[in-house]
């Protein structure tokens, strides 16, 4: 049976716990309070990870179900712990204890840098009601029926990136103009290639690397503000789950990639200026320095049910950015369609009369108007409503890891390519005809 490291209060025996709000290991019955960097049997238990530089080595061969969870016996207790392959801490469920499971914080398993909680569980469940505020599609009851069943806080592993990128990027870009005379309306498109070439830096990109946690989830509650980063230290996860990485680093280069080009691409696009519209073609980046550390960020948890339906959020536990996602009313849903859709078509509707009403078929063209322009408007409205229900998604580029003053274009060019120009005959009515 592995052995757990039991974190005591040197002074008493008590419990000891991270506090967020002090950023100190503080015992839970005599109160005294400690230094992370003064705890020295925390200390030892660091030292010897670092001596050993040998990786985990476990029994090959194929599993049973049971072998999913592991049981221990806590040394304060003698109560049994039940753990997953990956937890590196855990609480016993008996006497409260904090707990390290020593023989999984061995070799290159020991992550190099981490983000201390700063936030509690108070705080999360404050930030949980107040994520409800504003959301204008959310069923009316949902804020009292809606029962909160967990709050787990928990140090999830991360692979964090470093990258020198050289990079080259394409566009298309269009300038749009209109004019008229008295016989003709004419809209004029040019079109553009534009070429960025330069380099930039990123520091500290996270890729979340524990496959139990949603992906999509780890990255909407970016960013991390690494500023606030320390050395690993054992003492910092004392009173907190945490979890070893089961995602290497190699599987999570892809994404980094991925992050790493659209911010180079974002970060070129930037510096173009005077075009109605750019859209990307195509990039190549090269690296000309990259690195990968293992970290772990702080994270809460919230499981939650309503009618049945179990909700998760998730909240930063440095920063108190919480997200999930949210169900829909579908009443409000149509409410605000239609208001929208009779609102702001009406005011299409209005302007258009306003501006063609001598022409001969005015009313046909401000009713087409109208209704176009506001279908349009309501459906972007309820896209932009729905995203706010529906925060939950991978997030685009890298522009939160961007060293500040790393970019530097060293090539520039806008190409012009060709231009197309419409014309519209002006529609006259009769009496203006027989008048001139």
């Amino acid at each position: 049976m592995e052995d757990l490291f039991s974190c005591t209060c040197p002074c008493c025996g008590g419990s000891l716990k991270f506090e967020a709000s002090l950023q100190k290991v503080k015992c839970e019955y005599c109160d005294t309070e400690y230094e992370v960097s003064d705890l020295k049997e925390l200390n030892a238990a660091s030292n010897t990870i670092e001596e050993n530089t040998e990786w985990e080595t476990e029994a090959t061969g194929e599993f049973s179900e049971d072998d999913a969870f592991n049981v221990y016996l806590c040394e304060t207790c003698g109560g049994e712990v039940l753990c997953d392959e990956n937890t590196t801490s855990t609480i016993c469920p008996y006497c409260g204890n904090p707990v390290l499971l020593k023989g999984r914080l061995t070799g290159g398993l020991k992550p190099k840098y981490i983000i201390p909680f700063k936030l509690e569980k108070d705080a999360a469940k404050n930030n949980l009601n107040g994520y409800f505020k504003g959301k204008l599609l959310l069923p009316n009851d949902f804020k009292k029926l809606n029962e909160v069943k967990e709050v787990t806080s928990l140090y999830v592993p991360y692979w964090i990136f470093d990258a020198d990128v050289n990079g080259m990027a394409h566009y298309r870009a269009t300038r749009h103009r209109t004019w008229s005379d008295s016989n003709y309306r004419y809209s004029e498109t040019k079109y553009y290639k534009i070429i960025r070439g330069g380099k930039i830096s990123f520091e500290h990109l996270p890729v979340d690397a524990s496959k139990k946690m949603d992906d999509k989830m780890m990255e909407s509650i970016e960013p991390f503000d690494f500023s606030g980063a320390k050395d690993y230290n054992n003492a910092y996860i004392v009173g907190y789950a945490a979890d070893k990485y089961d995602v290497s680093k190699e599987e999570t280069f892809e994404r980094a990639n991925v992050r790493i080009k659209e911010g180079t691409v974002d970060a070129f696009r930037s510096t173009i200026h005077g075009y109605d519209t750019v859209t990307n073609e195509s990039a190549n980046i090269n690296y000309e320095s990259n690195s990968a550390a293992y970290a772990m960020y702080p994270v809460w948890t919230l499981n939650s049910e309503y009618k049945e339906n179990k909700y998760q959020f998730a909240m930063n536990g440095q920063t108190g950015k919480i997200v999930g996602n949210l169900p829909i009313s579908f009443a409000k849903a149509f409410i605000w369609f239609l208001c929208s859709l009779l609102l702001i078509g009406g005011a299409f509707f209005g302007i258009t009369y306003a501006i063609v009403n001598k022409e001969e078929m005015g009313l046909v063209i401000a009713i087409v108007v109208g209704i176009v322009g506001g279908l349009a408007s309501a459906i972007g409205i309820m896209v932009a409503l729905r995203r706010q229900m529906k925060p939950v998604r991978f997030q685009h580029g890298a522009a939160n890891y961007a060293v500040p003053g790393s970019l530097n274009i060293t090539y520039s060019r806008d190409i012009y390519l060709y231009r197309k120009v419409t014309k519209t005959r002006i529609q006259r009515s009769s009496s203006s005809s027989s008048r001139r």
